[in-house]
């Protein structure tokens, strides 16, 4: 639609009037007075909400009752749509016991883990307590046994001992030495072998630990898409307090999957602006901040103010016309301006011209 270019005139002429006696000469540049002009752009333009909130389910689900209509006003609060989720707070329900169990059996492993560390650094293992005592045994039968030897070699340097005797004794001394290294060998291996043991339980923590990570992630993912501010157990409600419902795209039974589906918007009636399209041989008048009137053309009587809040950097083609979208605020917005209301807007600008007097 072509826009018009209403141009209302608001002049002030300065004049000067001298007193009494020969009136001056007056120069050209004395001569000119200053004009305002004050200038107005008519546009059209629609109400736009500004905050439209978009409903989309994307967990299995029933719809088991509808309770608005299309453009129905509705208030915080408000049930817009009854669900069926049981299916899924059951998948819920099962990736949770799925989780415990994974993290029951970690924390297993953590505490076998610590339990055989410990028991590691502090000697307090009953294998390793029983060959550190059996070496300490063995260690003192040996000194014993070196203590004894020295007596015999004494005695076969003073012939009462024969030789024969004193090398059976070395053999049992050789016995008494070989008990201790075993003992010693079998707490290497023991100890060895505990570590074995840690070294294999924390790699099933390390493969564990993954897994109850991934798990832990599934269920927030699962419980989030049902911890939405437009979600109450099974009820899905307004949560804006001054809404309309729009786009309803469900009816009562229909099968939701997880694939996800859009039921229903709501717009938010107490944030709107005006959506101007002004025509392109008027858009260099056009300034951010400029007052405007806007006139709804469901009731041209009632008057509302705004400013010119933004101009696109962009034309746009629009039956067969160039036009650039602007967005109006609306500063005494009440219940009767509509979303999608068709309203007529005046853009006021002004101008300076410099007209010689007559």
């Amino acid at each position: 639609m072509k826009k018009m270019l209403r141009i209302g005139l608001m002049g002030l002429l300065i004049l000067t009037i001298a007193g009494c006696g020969k009136e001056p000469v007056k120069s050209e540049e004395e001569s000119v007075a200053k004009v305002e002009t004050k200038q107005v752009i008519e546009a059209f333009g629609t109400v736009k909400s500004t905050e439209v909130k978009t409903i989309i389910l994307d967990f299995p689900a029933v719809i088991s009752k509808i309770n608005v209509v299309e453009g129905q006003k509705a208030s915080k609060g408000d049930v817009l749509v009854s669900l069926d989720s049981q299916i899924y707070r059951t998948q819920i329900r099962n990736k949770e016991f799925e989780l415990k169990t994974l993290q029951s059996e970690l924390s297993g492993l953590d505490r076998d883990y610590k339990t055989k560390q410990t028991s590691l650094n502090n000697n307090s293992d009953p294998e390793i307590m029983r060959y550190i005592n059996d070496k300490k045994h063995a260690e003192a039968l040996f000194n014993q046994a070196l203590e004894d030897l020295k007596d015999r070699e004494t005695l076969y340097k003073a012939g009462a001992l024969s030789l024969s005797e004193l090398n059976e004794f070395k053999k049992t001394v050789n016995e008494k030495e070989k008990a201790v290294a075993d003992a010693v060998f079998s707490e290497e291996n023991t100890r060895k072998k505990i570590q074995q043991e840690l070294d294999q339980l924390q790699s099933s923590i390390d493969q564990k630990s993954p897994q109850v990570a991934a798990k832990e992630f599934e269920l927030k993912a699962m419980q989030e898409k049902m911890n939405k501010s437009y979600i109450q157990g099974d009820d899905i409600i307004v949560d804006v307090p001054n809404g309309v419902v729009t786009d309803l795209s469900c009816v009562q039974g229909d099968i939701i999957s997880s694939e996800g589906k859009k039921l229903l918007s709501v717009l938010n009636k107490d944030s709107v602006e005006i959506e101007a399209n002004v025509a392109e041989e008027f858009i260099k008048d056009v300034k951010p901040g400029a007052e405007v009137i806007i006139n709804p053309q469901a009731d041209k009587s009632r008057t509302y103010k705004g400013k010119v809040l933004f101009i696109a950097e962009k034309a746009v083609l629009k039956n067969n016309e160039t036009i650039i979208p602007v967005r109006i605020s609306i500063e005494n917005l009440d219940s009767f301006l509509l979303p999608e209301f068709n309203v007529d807007v005046k853009i006021d600008f002004e101008t300076e011209k410099q007209d010689k007097a007559e």
